[in-house]
């Protein structure tokens, strides 16, 4: 059994469950604040070519 755990500890990997480099939630409101300001000129410009 010694050699058993010896092995796992020599050659398993350890996995390690760390916090994210970056903040999802941070992340996630750029993106659909990123979003929003997109379609808001989107919808700008489509409505100002209407007008011309």
């Amino acid at each position: 059994m010694e050699k058993y755990i010896e092995g796992i500890m020599k050659h398993v990997p350890i996995k390690n469950v760390g916090k994210p480099r970056h903040k999802e939630w941070f992340n996630k409101r750029c993106e659909l604040a990123r979003m929003e300001r997109e379609k808001a000129w989107n919808r700008w410009r489509r409505n100002r070519r209407q007008n011309h």
